[in-house]
């Protein structure tokens, strides 16, 4: 089903190009395809990522979604920790994309600068989504089970670390 869309996302001007912390479900290609196609957007190519990690924060599931069933991360800061993701450089154009796909339109998430590490051990600078401070639930609840098998999967994919992955597989819960 395609939903008509409108508003800020796709009246969007072309702005500097900008580099984006793709982290969470994002990087799974197959989830990222049915919400661009159901919104009428072309997906990036998310191969043109570079891995990447954001020191100094981990994934924080504090974030109800509706969509995926339970809750979903978001970025905390945590010393001596890091999430891992990809850098995808992006025209200006695709910023209003960007930000409907990460939930700014409903002030879910927000914008914020970063600097991210990668592969090379070179700095880039980025621009990754948190959740809004009065979207945040008081503490961390069990990841949504399919949320989680997106993330996984979308970890794969962008050719994230093992010990990532591993890290992700970690939060499935016990059978």
């Amino acid at each position: 089903m395609s939903l008509p869309v409108v508003g800020k996302a796709h009246e969007a001007s072309a702005a500097q190009p900008f580099t984006w912390f793709v982290y969470g479900s994002s990087l799974d290609p197959e989830a990222f395809a049915a919400w661009a196609r159901d919104h009428g957007y072309a997906p990036p190519d998310l191969g043109q990522g570079r891995p990447a990690a954001l020191p100094g924060f981990r994934l924080a599931f504090d974030v109800v979604s509706r969509f995926w069933g339970g809750a979903v991360a978001s970025l905390a800061e945590a010393e001596g920790e890091a999430v891992e993701g990809l850098a995808l450089a992006l025209p200006g154009v695709a910023r209003g994309m960007v930000e409907h796909k990460e939930g700014v339109i409903s002030g879910l998430y927000a914008p914020q600068e970063v600097t991210l590490r990668l592969a090379d051990g070179s700095a880039a600078r980025a621009v990754a989504f948190r959740a809004a401070p009065d979207r945040r639930l008081a503490r961390d609840a069990p990841p949504s089970p399919a949320y989680l098998e997106a993330v996984i999967r979308g970890a794969r994919a962008a050719g994230l670390s093992d010990a990532w992955i591993r890290k992700l597989e970690a939060l499935r819960p016990a059978r």
